[in-house]
């Protein structure tokens, strides 16, 4: 009599171990399914998309995007409305948004989110996110979940020192009224980042495109 009740407390033992095993793997399926859900939202929230595109042009608008940026996004689309274009204007806004769109770091979600390609000569945009991402953009960590806290640079301020035109001059490119445009860069916090830049633009087909970054 005795040994059956034993087994019979043995077996509510297993029951009770079994049902305790059931409900700490239910609880442990639940909780990584959250997780999961919740980092797929946040990684989804992080997605960069274009929120505006010009038309007969290639310039568009990220939803990332600065203050600063849309402003001479703006601008940029109200000069290429007008049937004659100021191509000094054209170039100067061309040089603005390239410098704030690619010294601005701190609205990119990885290395590999390389800005102001748009304004980058078509043939050369490979060559030049390549370069970026082992250069300039090399140490950006992931923002993919929104959590990053790396102190990264934002442009607050682009004034344009000078335009000339100029004589330009490399593989498939060739321009006698290329135009050089120097860019100073004023940052939100002084971290140490290019304070002037200066870019090298070419016509192509009704286009300026950017061929060169000193």
């Amino acid at each position: 009599m005795e040994k059956k009740t034993n087994t019979k407390r043995k077996k509510k033992k297993n029951r009770s171990f079994v049902v305790w095993l059931i409900a700490f793997l239910v609880v442990l399926v639940v909780g990584i399914g959250y997780y999961c859900y919740r980092e797929f939202f946040s990684h989804a929230g992080q997605a960069v998309t274009v929120v505006s595109q010009m038309e007969d042009y290639p310039y568009y608008l990220n939803s990332n995007a600065t203050r600063i940026y849309k402003k001479y996004y703006k601008e940029l689309e109200k000069e290429l409305e007008d049937k004659r274009i100021d191509e000094k204007n054209y170039v100067s806004l061309l040089a603005r948004l390239f410098a704030i769109d690619f010294y601005t770091l701190s609205n990119k979600v990885s290395n590999q989110d390389v800005g102001g390609v748009q304004f980058v000569a078509s043939s050369l945009v490979d060559r030049f996110r390549a370069e970026a991402s082992d250069g300039f953009y090399k140490y950006i960590e992931n923002n993919f979940n929104g959590k990053r806290k790396q102190d990264l640079p934002e442009i607050k301020q682009v004034d344009i020192s000078d335009v000339k035109m100029t004589s330009y001059e490399k593989g498939e490119f060739q321009d006698s009224s290329a135009y050089q445009v120097m860019v100073s860069l004023t940052y939100v916090e002084d971290l140490d980042y290019p304070e002037t830049v200066t870019l090298t633009f070419v016509h192509q087909n009704s286009l300026l495109v950017l061929v060169k970054v000193d």
